[in-house]
């Protein structure tokens, strides 16, 4: 009778119970040793404040991106939308350009972000568009250029979701603000902060 060849006898002792640990601990030694992977989000819904809304209501902010390092976003209150409150508010459009993401372990990934776009104002109950030269014709709104910068959060749930945190400081160029029926100031500092769900 033949004695089993090395690579049998190595295949038989992996199938018993002490082979069996000694391969799960290798495992998991492995997958320690492995760094990991930047968190991929491809949109999120998240909930907050903003310091640029003085109406009381939360701002909600609806994020997609298409690449890993590019996001678009839009945040505001909601007004014309979920609500007819004629409360000053100002909603933002923006591009996220991505400049890094940061593994933290037991705590998630950071990833810091420049972002550029536009943003509107309004003091009362606007008309459907974008005011980019002026204001609208009862001077209740005004759009004008907007950058910033801020720090994303995500930590990872269940099924794939994600726990995704947000904090970002803007400035917005608003010349038209003054015109407006409650003027306002032609440079619009921000700073916001919200949380919610994404995938």
């Amino acid at each position: 009778m033949r004695s089993p060849s090395i690579p049998a006898a190595l295949a038989l002792l992996a199938l018993t119970p002490g082979g069996l640990r000694a391969e799960e601990a290798a495992g998991e030694a492995r997958a320690k040793a492995e760094p990991p992977r930047a968190a991929r989000n491809f949109g999120n819904l998240r909930v907050g404040g903003s310091t640029a809304n003085g109406n009381g209501r939360p701002e909600l902010c609806l994020e997609l991106s298409p690449v890993a390092f590019l996001s678009l976003e839009s945040c505001g209150t909601g007004s014309g939308f979920l609500h007819g409150d004629p409360e000053p508010e100002v909603a933002h459009f923006r591009a996220k350009l991505r400049l890094a993401s940061i593994d933290v372990e037991r705590w998630g990934t950071f990833q810091p972000f420049l972002a550029g776009g536009f943003a509107e104002a309004q003091v009362g109950r606007d008309d459907p568009g974008f005011q980019f030269k002026g204001t609208d014709r009862r001077r209740v709104a005004t759009t004008g250029p907007e950058g910033g910068l801020g720090l994303r959060f995500l930590h990872p749930l269940a099924a794939g979701f994600e726990l995704v945190g947000d904090f970002n400081f803007s400035l917005a160029w608003l010349p038209h603000a003054p015109e407006l029926i409650q003027p306002g100031n032609t440079w619009l500092p921000s700073a916001s902060l919200s949380f919610g769900v994404g995938f």
